[in-house]
């Protein structure tokens, strides 16, 4: 997986700080005997809720 390249080095450090948080968070729920599913699971289900804020964020705009 290949490093997202950016000019503004904030945004580069909160992105390494962002996958640092990811890759620990995986580590952790493997370390826990969850299985790759499990993790697909999670992974699902916060993206269904970062999705559900960001539509209704844009409906409460309109």
């Amino acid at each position: 997986m290949g490093a997202t390249r950016t000019a503004d080095p904030k945004a580069a450090a909160d992105n390494r700080g962002v996958r640092i948080i990811a890759k620990s968070v995986y580590r952790e729920l493997r370390n826990s005997g969850h299985s790759r599913s499990d993790i697909v699971a999670f992974t699902n289900a916060v993206l269904e809720l970062v999705t559900t804020e960001l539509r209704d964020a844009q409906e409460a705009a309109e």
